[in-house]
């Protein structure tokens, strides 16, 4: 059942150059979809129209078949949460508590019932230890941790991570990754993230590719993926996964390409064992 339907979408900040033109595609309910492209491609432009923060040119976005506009703004945006780029633009509260309540303080949440929602999602995320720390003082994958379980304490069918790794180090950068694979996995949310890591992108279930405001891509990651010379073409990195089933092929051992480490280590050890 489709979620998100977008059709024939165009939007131009300076109404001289199209910083998305024609864009059409469909998501998945309860998907994890990856939106990828170089910097200006217009993937970030895309999230900003589907929670209404930017009116489109022309074209349609409907979620659950309603359609957006300014009539029906409020009751979509009730659906979707949105995790942005750097998470102090996001605090509100001054401890992680505070930070995890404001958004069902505003949807009038009642008293009794907001703590038990509030631990819940804390340790949903691992931070229930820093429940009354000053939120702009952790980690950058703390401070994200936050973002999130303030979002999810919304219970929002939508989330969609506006490049919420692209601040963090390589350890933060995992383990946001490793919770939105959970969230994916232990939920019916429906998931849009835009991101720069292609690593991510294998795990997601379906990838579309922007190139100058246009979708030039999209479709499985295993089908996308392999598409070396395109997606290098585009100023897109290649999984760690196929470069190294590229190595083995240099040094003669072939393996069928993969587009995860796990499904190499699985390719190696079936080699090995027919040998």
């Amino acid at each position: 059942m489709e979620k998100i339907r977008v059709e024939d979408l165009t939007f131009s900040y300076d109404k001289e150059r199209n910083a998305v033109e024609a864009v059409s595609f469909a998501i998945e309910e309860g998907s994890y979809t990856t939106i990828i492209g170089h910097n200006g491609s217009g993937k970030s432009t895309i999230a900003k129209l589907l929670i209404g923060l930017l009116d489109k040119d022309q074209g349609h976005i409907y979620v659950d078949g309603e359609e957006l506009t300014m009539d029906t703004l409020y009751d979509i945006r009730d659906k979707v949460g949105i995790v942005f780029q750097n998470p102090d633009n996001q605090f509100i509260g001054a401890t992680v508590a505070d930070d995890i309540a404001f958004g069902l303080e505003n949807h009038q949440v009642a008293s009794e019932y907001m703590q038990e929602i509030i631990d819940r999602y804390a340790q949903k995320v691992g931070m229930s230890k820093y429940m009354q720390s000053e939120p702009t003082k952790l980690s950058g994958g703390q401070k994200q941790r936050v973002a999130i379980a303030g979002v999810l304490a919304m219970t929002p069918e939508i989330i969609i991570f506006d490049e919420s790794t692209s601040m963090l180090d390589p350890q933060g950068k995992a383990e946001i990754n490793e919770l939105i694979q959970e969230i994916h996995k232990e939920s019916s949310i429906t998931i849009i993230s835009i991101t720069h890591d292609i690593e991510e992108v294998a795990k997601s279930d379906h990838v579309i590719v922007m190139d100058g405001g246009h979708v030039v891509m999209q479709g499985l990651p295993d089908d996308i993926l392999l598409k070396e010379e395109q997606l290098i073409a585009l100023q897109l990195d290649i999984p760690f996964a196929l470069k190294f089933t590229n190595a083995l092929k240099k040094a003669h051992i072939e393996i069928a390409p993969c587009t995860t480490l796990e499904r190499a280590v699985e390719e190696v050890c079936q080699l090995r064992s027919k040998m």
